[in-house]
């Protein structure tokens, strides 16, 4: 993304396209975060079917999702969030929540997570345990993905209706 005074020089027009740019840069990056947290169902339940365990495993692919997490969420904070559009449709930060503390706390039970799983004896009475509570983190960021997905949705459509 550009500097704030990089896009000074630019048109309206130049403005409002890298406003959309930066909204499906913002899509994609949620998608992307979507398809991680399947795969690591996925994979999660083929283990437990096979009746294979493997905690350390686990752990490293979580640290995978976790620094795709990290990436995305510097990228929304860049600047503050949405400001492409905040800054063509000033009104619009009103709807606009800050999710900066929910991304530090999901980074943090992310990375306490993958430290238990790596332990040489995890702290999990078995591996259904450490499931549910994988289960519980993703649901949570699942829901927290979906509502930033809304969030930028309704972004990108007020700001194509803004620019017709």
């Amino acid at each position: 993304m550009e500097h704030r005074d990089d896009m000074k020089s630019e048109g309206v027009g130049d403005t409002k396209k890298k406003s959309h740019e930066h909204l499906q840069y913002l899509l994609d990056g949620h998608e992307a975060i979507l398809v991680h947290i399947k795969e690591l169902n996925d994979w999660w339940r083929e283990l437990d079917e096979r009746g294979l365990p493997k905690y350390g495993e686990m752990g490293t692919r979580m640290e995978g999702l976790r620094d795709l997490l990290s990436q995305h969420f510097r990228d929304e904070e860049q600047e503050g969030y949405f400001k492409p559009v905040m800054d063509e449709s000033p009104g619009f930060c009103i709807m606009v929540p800050d999710f900066r503390e929910k991304h530090k706390e999901f980074l943090t039970r992310i990375d306490n997570f993958s430290t238990r799983l790596k332990q040489s004896e995890p702290p999990f009475q078995n591996w259904n345990e450490a499931l549910q509570e994988l289960q519980e983190l993703l649901a949570e960021l699942r829901t927290n993905e979906n509502e930033e997905i809304q969030r930028v949705r309704e972004a990108f459509e007020k700001s194509a209706r803004d620019q017709s």
